[in-house]
């Protein structure tokens, strides 16, 4: 069980009201404070204290090198609502200076993270909020983890691994490390995730962002993703929203539970190929390769722009069997591989497509669109090789590099049709009709095809 140092609580608490700084002032405050977590002894700064008792608390994490006086600056979160706002030092000492939340290894020139690290850090931090709520006498309903950069990674892993510690958890300029996305979640009732994004960020990617609003949104959660034309910083339209998201959380206002569009998809750049020859050689190879639900021989053809790790996809996916048996007899669905959400995705695609039998590559397709958790490359190759399939070519690499101008035509053929995120439909009817839906809507493609569901 945490706890805080009381005689240091007390006394940079009464120093603040000594000095005649009342309880609601707001980031004059500068106070600090200890807590002690799991073994670790955490400085934490305190911004701004509420007014009122029982009031909501914000916490924020600072990124990968910096320190808890810091996070002020870059996300000085004031909301309408009268909230105190403190700043926790993360426990892993920084060589050259400052702090992280766990430690990263980039001896091989990729930055990498152990799950494990991750958790750890999350206990910590987790005790010391927990901590730092009794102490203030701060609703337990309403604590809200703010994070910047690695501080964003670790209010995810929070997320992950303690999901009822607090009412909402915000991550700007940064996500959920591959390592703990490979890794199957499953969060019942988490508490709702808003994602901040520069596109003009050169630190973190926009497919790393695409690939952990991926996994957040298969493991449960409802993610909302805002972004701003900004480098890795906080803007101050994005303090301003962070205030405003908190405020709406407070009020019990609803989050959107759509899945936010794949960053990948806008920042493409345009093709200048002709469209209407790139969108028929996508589909050309997608019927040649074989994955498809319904008739084969169906003239009334659904083309599904899909992602393995998209989770909508796989809902689409577990729901086409009853869609299906109240369309008209005619019907097929014929699958096209776009994969926009990060390495894992493009490299199970790349195996897939390396698969010569187009009744090895339905089975493979509908043995990874029916499983969890993100899809990675190993992970595509054990499935594949339980099940008997084998890839033409099983050598993640060499498959990329192979099948990498396949993957670029269907990117192009969806960019073609308008067609602005994953799941997206391409309808063909028989007398030759067509249209586009973005999102899965069975009941708006059945009615386009003449079809009203029960």
């Amino acid at each position: 069980m945490a706890f805080l140092k009381s005689p240091l609580t007390a006394l940079c608490l009464g120093l603040c009201i000594a000095a005649g700084v009342p309880l609601g002032a707001p980031a004059q405050h500068g106070g600090t404070l200890s807590v002690e977590a799991r073994g670790e002894t955490l400085p934490v700064r305190i911004i701004r204290l509420a007014e009122a008792e029982h009031a909501p608390l914000i916490v924020g994490l600072h990124g990968y090198g910096m320190d808890q006086g810091q996070i002020e600056t870059l996300v000085n979160v004031e909301p309408v609502s009268d909230a105190s706002f403190v700043a926790i030092q993360g426990p892993v000492p920084v060589d050259g200076g400052g702090h992280a939340w766990f430690p990263v290894d980039d001896s091989s020139g990729l930055v990498a993270t152990a799950p494990a690290d991750v958790r750890t850090g999350a206990d910590v931090v987790a005790n010391a909020i927990a901590a730092l709520t009794a102490e203030l006498g701060a609703d337990p309903e309403h604590v809200y983890v703010v994070g910047f950069s690695q501080g964003a990674s670790m209010s995810l892993g929070l997320a992950l691994t303690h999901p009822d510690l607090a009412a909402g958890y915000i991550a700007f300029a940064g996500g959920l490390p591959r390592e703990v996305r490979a890794e199957e979640w499953t969060v019942e009732n988490g508490a709702p995730v808003l994602l901040g994004y520069g596109t003009r960020d050169t630190r973190f990617s926009a497919e790393e962002l695409d690939a952990t609003v991926a996994s957040l949104s298969d493991a449960g959660f409802s993610v909302e993703l805002q972004t701003y034309a900004v480098p890795h910083v906080v803007s101050g339209a994005g303090r301003r929203a962070i205030a405003a998201w908190i405020d709406d959380r407070i009020a019990g206002l609803p989050v959107p539970q759509t899945r936010p569009l794949p960053i990948a998809v806008t920042a493409a750049p345009e093709s200048d190929e002709d469209p209407q020859a790139i969108v028929a050689e996508a589909l050309t190879a997608a019927e040649a390769r074989g994955g498809y639900f319904g008739n084969p021989e169906g003239d009334l053809v659904i083309y599904e722009f899909f992602d393995f790790n998209c989770a909508i996809c796989r809902i689409a996916h577990r729901q086409m069997d009853r869609f299906l048996a109240q369309m008209p007899d005619n019907t097929r669905v014929v699958a096209v591989d776009v994969p926009l959400l990060g390495p894992g995705s493009r490299e199970a695609t790349a195996l897939t497509f390396s698969i010569a039998s187009p009744e090895d590559y339905n089975r493979a397709y509908h043995l990874l669109m029916g499983g969890r958790g993100q899809i990675t490359g190993d992970r595509a190759l054990r499935s594949l090789s339980d099940a008997g399939i084998q890839p033409g070519v099983s050598d993640i690499e060499e498959a990329i590099l192979l099948m990498s101008n396949d993957m670029r035509v269907n990117t192009a053929a969806m960019r073609a049709l308008a067609i602005q995120g994953t799941p997206g439909f391409l309808v063909r009817l028989p007398d030759g009709r067509e249209q586009v839906f973005t999102g899965w809507d069975a009941s708006a493609i059945a009615a386009f095809a003449g079809v009203t569901l029960e």
